[in-house]
């Protein structure tokens, strides 16, 4: 009788031990799961891929810098994306160095959109947003905040942002205008793009580069150029410029002096003959965006040597 109750309460342990429940296995990470890629996709989280410096420069100020998987080229001024991938090439770039970071999202300034890539990112499950490329159109800096505030859920953000964009803006050009409103003849000045193995362009009149020459109290002198384009020593000299607005590039010496005093007739020129050459942090020259207030009392403070930035408006 008692081996029958031993029988008995072993096949219970037995069932008792069957039925409870299993310790968890252990699972591999997602990141590993995935390629290297993080599940921030599978979650529903945004992964943002940023063609354009200056839209980059909003999608940081909105805080979503941690939403950013790939940057183009431009972006080295954004501390913020210092150790993002920059996505290589201009336009030409193919879509499977995009399709490789998992992005859910792609933010794209004008012409830097081929429309095959668009068309291969649309195709592949990517939310394509594209902004109009207006060099010179100052008023797009806001309608850009406004829309890409909305493609990140944080409006209200945004609509700061904008408030602190247009007041900086208005107190820029109210400074210059202050300077200037006395000011007949203006200071004549083109920007010339030179160095780092690219050929030595002059900014047009349709850039976003020669209206911030304008709203720093400039002359553009390059009015009737479109674009970037080569300038002859004989458009150079009649153009007769007073300073050089440079990019960082174009300090690089060759044969003796900076690469942009080697463009035809620049050393003959008033800017050329007084070394009035002039630089500004490059995150100023990549277009118009929430650096332009800034850009335009740097330069200001250069091509007009009693400037005073920190001058009341109302002296």
């Amino acid at each position: 009788m008692k081996s029958n109750y031993l029988v008995v309460f072993a096949f219970l342990f037995m069932l008792l031990v069957a039925c409870s429940p299993q310790a968890p296995e252990k699972t591999h990470s997602r990141k590993a799961q995935n390629n290297g890629v993080s599940d921030s996709k599978q979650k529903g989280q945004q992964r943002i891929i940023v063609i354009g410096s200056t839209l980059a420069e909003i999608v940081v100020a909105l805080g979503a810098a941690d939403r950013v998987v790939g940057v183009g080229a431009g972006t080295e001024h954004i501390r913020e994306l210092e150790n993002v991938p920059v996505i290589p090439g201009y336009r030409n770039t193919s879509s499977e160095n995009m399709l490789a970071l998992a992005p859910t999202v792609a933010l794209f300034a004008g012409r830097q959109a081929a429309p095959g890539l668009v068309d291969q990112l649309e195709l592949s499950g990517v939310k394509v947003h594209l902004f109009a490329d207006d060099a010179r159109n100052i008023e797009a800096v806001p309608e850009n905040i406004e829309r890409i505030g909305a493609i990140l859920g944080t409006q209200n953000r945004a609509t700061k942002l904008n408030e602190h964009f247009k007041q900086e803006l208005h107190y820029a050009l109210a400074k210059v205008e202050k300077v200037t409103a006395k000011i007949t003849n203006k200071p004549k000045g083109l920007f010339i793009l030179s160095g780092g193995g690219r050929p030595t362009l002059v900014a047009g009149g349709n850039t976003d580069i020669a209206l911030i020459i304008e709203m720093a109290g400039g002359l553009n002198m390059t009015r009737d150029i479109q674009h970037f384009k080569p300038m002859s020593q004989e458009k150079m000299l009649e153009a007769a410029p007073e300073f050089i607005l440079i990019n960082k590039e174009g300090k690089q010496i060759s044969g003796g002096l900076p690469v942009a005093l080697t463009a035809p007739g620049v050393q003959l020129t008033p800017a050329g003959k007084n070394q009035n050459i002039i630089t500004l942090p490059s995150g100023y020259l990549v277009g118009l965006g929430l650096s332009t207030p800034k850009a335009i009392l740097a330069l200001a403070r250069q091509i007009y040597p009693n400037f005073d930035v920190n001058a009341a408006l109302a002296e």
